[in-house]
């Protein structure tokens, strides 16, 4: 990505625009010694892949479970030729209508959320186009502090599910929907796993049970370091298409445990941060060593083929053209917004009625 007219890169550090590397600028803060400046790649709305502190701790203990033990780097390698046969799973979530249900007797409020969640795949075959398949929308009321409460269905086909949350926090009702959806995508990984599909599911396997089944997560942001700091800070160095070794991650709850390695999809040019196109897979371990390092070369060779392109998504290269396409078919298929504001409001202006016999 060139830098922006105007901006404090070439100009300053005397290098031509669109220089490969970094830019050195005359001064750090206070005069102190020079810095370098990156342009982060994603949209500013998304805000940035790489969100790790300085001071931030791993998230998990860690060990190098390839190569005996060493850190090293593997080029990706594809199956064979009419072999492929690659689904990739994802959500999206809406929440429609913030309620609230007064306790008539002592006041108290309870907070609710009337919203609605999708998840499907991307099914990717040797020859065939790839196509939309296994779309599930779910419409729910949520609702905290313990309480419960139907919305009645109206016309339209507006209807929701129900279900009660002990939590009086605010928010509770909302991170339970994002549970939900998390749920329900990791329902489908493993039937499509089961069915014989290779998955990559967009995110961590966290509701995914671990049996021997061909799935992957794929982790695009990076929030907390998983590496000691002298293996981490190897990761950058990785060229397009190559993974590092794999390495146990291991909860903090007993016998959780995951491999995991680090891949980069393209080679960083131009003004691009060290972390460009660096995305984190995850696989169960229940699969076992062996079988998992074929599942991490061959991914490494297929992935980079599918990284979108940055004049078709904010978050190139790391949102997969595969999961982009699925993410606006299922915002599609939550139906209109505000249509979904004024069924919700139908139902609840309903109870109010007098009942007719």
């Amino acid at each position: 990505m060139n830098a922006i007219p105007g901006d404090c890169g070439s100009e300053q550090s005397g290098q031509p625009s669109g220089a490969r590397g970094t830019a050195e600028v005359a001064s750090g803060p206070e005069g102190g010694n020079p810095g370098r400046i990156y342009v982060e790649d994603w949209t500013a709305a998304f805000g940035t892949p790489y969100m790790i502190a300085d001071d931030a701790e791993r998230a998990e203990t860690s060990e190098v479970a390839e190569d005996g033990g060493s850190f090293t780097f593997h080029a990706g390698h594809p199956s064979e030729p009419g072999d492929l046969q690659l689904a990739f799973v994802d959500g999206v979530r809406r929440g429609d209508v913030s309620l609230y249900q007064e306790d008539s007797d002592s006041g108290a409020i309870a907070r609710g959320v009337a919203a609605t969640h999708a998840c499907g795949a991307v099914l990717c075959e040797e020859g065939s186009r790839p196509v939309i398949a296994d779309v599930r929308v779910t419409r729910l009321v949520i609702w905290g502090s313990g309480v419960t409460g139907e919305l009645p269905p109206v016309a339209g086909g507006w209807s929701w599910k129900s279900e009660s949350v002990a939590t009086t926090a605010p928010d509770a009702p909302v991170r339970t929907l994002q549970t939900r959806m998390r749920q329900n995508e990791a329902r489908l990984t493993e039937d499509l796993a089961q069915a014989g599909w290779h998955v990559v599911l967009d995110g961590p396997l966290h509701f995914v049970r671990y049996h021997h089944l061909p799935v992957c997560g794929y982790v695009k942001t990076h929030a907390r370091p998983y590496l000691p700091a002298e293996l981490h800070r190897q990761v950058r160095q990785l060229r397009g298409g190559e993974r590092t070794s794999l390495f146990v991650l291991r909860g903090k709850d007993p016998g959780t445990q995951l491999y995991s390695c680090y891949l980069r999809l393209k080679d960083a040019a131009g003004d691009s941060g060290p972390w460009y196109g660096i995305v984190r897979l995850e696989f169960p371990v229940s699969a076992g060593l062996a079988a998992v390092t074929t599942e991490a070369t061959r991914l490494a060779g297929l992935l980079p083929v599918y990284a979108s392109l940055p004049h078709t998504d904010p978050r190139a290269p790391q949102n997969l053209q595969p999961i982009g396409a699925l993410e606006r078919e299922l915002r599609h298929r939550l139906g209109d917004a505000r249509l979904a504001v004024r069924a919700v409001r139908a139902s609840v202006a309903s109870l109010r009625l007098p009942s007719v016999a």
